[in-house]
């Protein structure tokens, strides 16, 4: 069931679903296959994304924001905030849009979601599009450990004895997200955007209280042994100094039947901002490919 709110771009509606209204937007014309872009997070809509809008001169591109974030329905059930309800929710918004065939593409924890989704063969899925991905938490934390022993020592303290309020710990954990999250030298009005519409406690409650500390239900969450049975094409994409680290895009790579891995080498978590020309012709090319 769809209700139309506006025509600010080719079609914007909200889509009922089982745990409420879910507000999403197409843009582009009918030339090639869709995409539908999967945002990151948990939590945050779907704004910061904007760049990819640049793919919508080649095909339709759908951007949702996940339920509780954004313009979607809010939520405060925590039983809802685990990786199942939104599993269940993208099932339901590619039966609203009734699209024969379709592409998905998954940012960070994004990516997790498209391929626990993929896991159940759904109809019309023709290719997969993995983006500075998340795929299982002991990986990410093991990674994150990693990172955090190139700060300075006093950094590495203050993030190892964990006190969240204290300046040193702030101070450490701005570091690392100036070089693992965002290189960018000016923050984007789209990030700002996105921070409006941004669900903390979706995020903790899912994740935890920063990228490195994963303390929520997405705790175990764990797709590795079941990557081999994803037999759509997959393209890994990935910043060289990314806290979703090359080496394990690479890593990834050997679990998937049919995949591919492309490094960008002068960014972090958002390639799509930093070296966005590059990222949009190598994910045309490959959904063209797959088409």
């Amino acid at each position: 069931m769809e209700k139309s709110i506006t025509n600010r771009v080719n079609k914007e509606t909200l889509i009922r679903t089982t745990n409420g209204d879910v507000w999403h937007k197409i843009i582009g014309e009918d030339k090639r296959i869709p995409l539908i872009v999967v945002h990151g997070g948990p939590g945050c809509p779907h704004d910061y994304l904007e760049p990819l809008e640049d793919l919508s001169k080649y095909r339709k591109i759908i951007f949702y924001d996940q339920i509780g974030c954004g313009l979607s329905s809010k939520i405060d059930n925590p039983d809802l905030m685990v990786a199942d309800t939104f599993i269940k929710e993208l099932g339901e918004i590619t039966e609203s849009l009734k699209l024969d065939r379709f592409h998905l593409l998954g940012h960070s924890w994004g990516s997790g979601l498209v391929c626990a989704f993929a896991l159940d063969k759904p109809k019309g899925l023709q290719s997969i599009i993995l983006s500075d991905s998340y795929l299982i938490t002991p990986v990410w934390e093991k990674d994150a450990k990693r990172l955090i022993k190139t700060l300075p020592e006093p950094m590495q303290r203050a993030l190892g004895i964990g006190n969240l309020n204290s300046d040193e710990f702030k101070n450490a954990s701005t570091e690392y997200y100036k070089r693992y999250v965002s290189r960018l030298k000016e923050r984007p009005e789209a990030f700002d955007k996105m921070m409006r519409g941004f669900s903390e406690v979706i995020y903790t409650t899912m994740w935890g209280p920063k990228e490195f500390l994963a303390t929520g239900t997405l705790k175990s969450f764990d797709l590795v042994r079941r990557l081999h049975e994803i037999d759509y094409p997959v393209l890994l994409a990935t910043g060289r100094f990314d806290e979703a680290t090359p080496e394990s895009a690479e890593y990834f790579q050997t679990l998937f039947p049919n995949s591919e891995v492309v490094i960008f080498e002068d960014s972090a978590h958002y390639p799509f901002w930093s070296e966005r020309n590059q990222f949009i012709q190598n994910v045309e090319a490959f959904l063209e490919q797959a088409d």
